[in-house]
C-alpha cells in the first residue's frame, strides 16, 4: 500500500463525517429557525390561549403576541392545544419547542429557557358571591380555608410553598365545579381567565375575587433539549421587542379589553 493510498483510507472517514455535518447542520438549522412551521403547545387559557375560538376569531392575546413576534422575525408559528402536564412533560423531553403561557417555576428551570414577559395574571381568591367568611388579602389568609386549585399550575406550587393546604383538581372547569357544588371556600386562580370562562358557563353572577396582592410574569418558554432552543429564544425577544416598541404588542392587548 502507497502512502498516498494510505491517507486516503485515513481521510475517507473524516471526509465523510465533514460531508454529514455540512448538510445535516443546516438542515436542523433550517427546521429550527423557520424554514418550517414552529408547533408551540399550549392548555385552552383564554383570554391568553383560546382553543375554540367564537365568531370574533379571537385566539388569545399570547397566541397572538407570540406568532407575530416569530414573524417579524422570519419564522411561521402556530399554537396547538394540549393538556397542561402533557405539555411540561414534552418540553421537559425536548418533544416541543416551547409552552405558552408559562410561569417561572423552580421546579421547571432545568428544562425551561424563559423568554422575556409577554403578559402577565392578577393570583386571586375566587368565592362565591354569598361568601360571608374573613375576606383573605393576601396569600397567607387563606390558611384554614377550603381551597380548590389545578394541579400542575404555578398558583398550586404558590400553595405548596406557603405552607396551605388545598385540594388539587385537574383542570379549572373542575376547580369551579368543586367550589361551586361542593361548597369549598375559596378557588386559587388566575382573574383575568376565570373571568373569561365565568362568562361562558354563565356563573358570572355567583363569583367574587379577593386580589391577594401576588401577580405572575407569563412566559413563552422554550425546551432546553429543543434543538437551538437559545437562539430561538433570542430571535424571539427580539421579535418581542419590536412589536413592543411599534404599538403592535398594545394593539393586540386592546382587542381583548
Amino acid at each position: 500500500m502507497t502512502f498516498l493510498s494510505s491517507l486516503s483510507s485515513l481521510l475517507k472517514p473524516v471526509l465523510y463525517a465533514l460531508f454529514l455535518l455540512v448538510w445535516t447542520v443546516p438542515i436542523a438549522w433550517a427546521d429550527a429557525v423557520g424554514e418550517t412551521e414552529l408547533v408551540i403547545h399550549a392548555v385552552d387559557f383564554p383570554p391568553y390561549e383560546i382553543e375554540n375560538p367564537g365568531p370574533d376569531g379571537r385566539l388569545g392575546f399570547d397566541v397572538e403576541i407570540a406568532v407575530e413576534a416569530f414573524k417579524r422575525v422570519g419564522i411561521a408559528a402556530r399554537v396547538d392545544f394540549l393538556p397542561w402536564n402533557r405539555v411540561l412533560s414534552m418540553a421537559e423531553h425536548g418533544t416541543t419547542v416551547a409552552a405558552l403561557s408559562c410561569a417561572k417555576a423552580e421546579s421547571r428551570d432545568h428544562y425551561f429557557n424563559y423568554s422575556d414577559p409577554i403578559s402577565s395574571s392578577t393570583n386571586v381568591y375566587v368565592a362565591l358571591k354569598d361568601f360571608k367568611g374573613r375576606i383573605p388579602q393576601t396569600l397567607a389568609d387563606g390558611k384554614g380555608f377550603k381551597i380548590v386549585v389545578v394541579a400542575g399550575y404555578t398558583n398550586e406550587f404558590e400553595l405548596r410553598d406557603a405552607g396551605i393546604p388545598y385540594h388539587p383538581a385537574v383542570n379549572d372547569e373542575g376547580a369551579l365545579n368543586i367550589l361551586i357544588k361542593r361548597k369549598f371556600d375559596f378557588f386559587y386562580s388566575t382573574r383575568e381567565f376565570v373571568q373569561h370562562i365565568a362568562v361562558d358557563l354563565k356563573i358570572s353572577g355567583k363569583l367574587q375575587y379577593f386580589t391577594t396582592g401576588n401577580s405572575v410574569d407569563f412566559h413563552l418558554c422554550f425546551s432546553r433539549l429543543w434543538p437551538n432552543s437559545k437562539v430561538l429564544l433570542e430571535k424571539f425577544n427580539k421579535g418581542l421587542a419590536e412589536i413592543r416598541a411599534d404599538g403592535t404588542f398594545e394593539a393586540i392587548h386592546a382587542k381583548y379589553q
